[in-house]
């Protein structure tokens, strides 16, 4: 027991290096470097297990490296799993040749067979089913074990000391699994609490100071109108339509504050979503073509409650991106499907793309793909609409490919035209 104790302590020592590196550790964990942190922790996991085995009977000795290398399999996938069965098989070589190295050769090559299968089920499924195919994969190698050291290597060990050893395996694997789904968790809420307080420190800020600044603006621009209309210099008249544009551009940057500052709708409606759509790549039609860009379009009906205004301006920030995203032209692909509870708009470009860290910190303050040019302001107001229609926005992308923009928005109302609505919401303006 004392021996076995040994082993558990080093897989704890890993968990809790684990949690301090992710506690200091601010980026998004790429897949890629979860892999090689994987593969690592893993390694010394196993090295220590197998340095510090425990015996049953007769010279015989086992030891719990199988729970280190499932995790980190199941974790790191199909390749680091081959990299820790070939470390596996190297130091038993180095312990010794005897039958239970015969036995780790065989026992253990079906883990990395197991992970090429449930690898990626794993990484996408909740915490339960992580749960039941980490103990699932656990249990061919077991069965495999006891029959190649009941029949073929004979180890004489009592079936009470094997069940009891499996047993504390299959614990192990389970406890260390849900471990590490804590540990991930905890990491999550923390980045999105971080990530909550710094929209709500920028909230107050733009509410405070955008409406007194556009107070400020409007008057500048209407005696600038003045000035324009009485100039008779051309050259004159230039210089004030200049200061004209600047201004109108800086009125829209205040906007997109106020609209992410306090989202509220003034004028909730009924919105068809498939009219809504073909308004917005209306409105956009002269950029697409003055940048030699084909749009595709695969709409829909369906129907949702909100500000027209807001959600316009939403939807036009995704679009605009997208066109500014094929300066070279491309083609810009719309799309509708209806799912269950929900309906998925895609937003599709063939444009520059974008990295990893790059979509994660899409929306977040002032990150922006446009350089100088742009502010970012423009998507954090359309994930928060997004938001406050109670959907969400995933984006997938490859450099030199392109990026495509999933809303998905919930489907609280029936596909037809006499949609019953709550009598809560007022000023209703259904479609006709």
């Amino acid at each position: 027991m004392y021996a076995i104790l040994i082993n558990v302590l080093f897989l704890l020592v890993v968990l809790l290096i684990t949690q301090h590196i992710l506690e200091i550790y601010t980026k998004k964990l790429t897949r890629k470097l979860i892999k090689i942190y994987s593969f690592l922790a893993g390694l010394i996991s196993i090295f220590f297990c197998m340095t510090f085995p425990f015996s049953v009977n007769e010279g015989f000795i086992v030891d719990i490296r199988i729970v280190p290398f499932i995790v980190a399999s199941l974790y790191g996938g199909p390749l680091v799993s081959v990299g820790l069965y070939v470390f596996i098989v190297l130091y038993r070589f180095v312990i010794g040749v005897d039958l239970g190295f015969w036995g780790t050769i065989l026992n253990y090559s079906v883990i990395p067979l197991l992970t090429f299968i449930c690898f990626k089920r794993f990484i996408k499924s909740e915490i339960t089913h992580k749960l039941l195919i980490s103990s699932s994969v656990i249990i061919p190698h077991l069965s495999l074990g006891y029959f190649i050291y009941s029949n073929i290597f004979v180890s004489h060990t009592p079936i009470h000391i094997t069940l009891l050893g499996n047993l504390i395996k299959v614990i192990c694997i389970i406890l260390f699994v849900l471990t590490l789904e804590r540990i991930r968790m905890n990491y999550q809420i923390r980045n999105k609490i971080v990530d909550i307080e710094k929209m709500e420190i920028l909230s107050h800020l733009s509410a405070s100071i955008s409406h007194e600044v556009r107070n400020g603006l409007t008057g500048a621009k209407g005696f600038m109108q003045l000035l324009k209309e009485n100039e008779s210099d051309f050259q004159k008249q230039k210089y004030i339509g200049i200061a004209l544009g600047e201004l109108e551009r800086s009125e829209f940057i205040i906007r997109d504050f106020l609209t992410f500052a306090k989202p509220a709708p003034e004028k909730i409606e009924k919105i068809n979503m498939e009219h809504f759509l073909n308004y917005i790549i209306e409105l956009v039609s002269p950029i697409s073509n003055m940048n030699s860009i084909k749009v595709k379009k695969s709409l829909s009906p369906f129907w949702v409650i909100g500000d027209r205004r807001i959600i316009q301006q939403a939807f036009l920030n995704i679009f605009k991106n997208a066109i500014e995203a094929m300066p070279n032209g491309g083609q810009l692909g719309i799309s509708v499907k209806s799912h269950k509870d929900m309906y998925e708009i895609s937003i599709e470009d063939t444009g520059v793309g974008m990295d990893s860290e790059q979509i994660e910190r899409l929306g977040k303050p002032y990150f922006t793909t446009r350089g100088q040019k742009g502010t970012g302001l423009g998507m954090m107001v359309a994930y928060r609409v997004i938001e406050e229609l109670n959907g969400k926005i995933k984006v997938t992308s490859q450099i030199g490919k392109g990026t495509t923009f999933t809303i998905y928005l919930p489907s609280s109302f029936h596909n037809s035209e006499n949609v019953i609505i709550d009598p809560s919401v007022r000023n209703v303006e259904h479609n006709k």
